[in-house]
């Protein structure tokens, strides 16, 4: 299962290098972009990535905009996302749900071994049930 391809949406430097980081050293091929912009032509790049963790305050594009954008072309519609912000407000949550996001995780509520954990019990959840297709 390790080597799967996860695609990283975050503009701030410090949390780019640590989730990059801990990620790889997972195990998992981590390509990367640092603004909503670039994560939108890296994703549509990329249509074979198991998961996207996308950050939702970023300058060009924001992650609720690359979000809209992903859902309504076919080649990216059906890619997983997990929201990985620090916006806690009720109706972003919601919306970034209903626009199709698999989860909401608020940074300050995880460390980076809980989120990487997250990605791998998502990522083999996903697996499974594509072997029982």
């Amino acid at each position: 299962m390790n080597g799967e391809k996860i695609i990283l949406v975050e503009d701030d430097p410090f949390l780019h290098k640590l989730y990059k980081d801990v990620l790889t050293i997972a195990g998992y091929n981590v390509v990367s972009a640092k603004d909503g912009e670039e994560g939108l032509n890296t994703i549509k790049n990329n249509v074979d990535a198991s998961l996207i963790l996308l950050d939702l305050m970023m300058p060009k594009l924001n992650g609720i905009d690359v979000l809209k954008e992903l859902k309504k072309d076919p080649a990216t519609k059906d890619l997983s996302v997990i929201v990985l912000t620090n916006l806690k407000e009720g109706a972003i949550i919601q919306e970034a749900l209903k626009l199709g996001a698999n989860a909401y995780l608020l940074k300050a509520d995880y460390t980076p071994a809980q989120i990487t954990d997250t990605v791998r019990q998502y990522i083999d959840l996903r697996y499974h049930l594509k072997k029982q297709e």
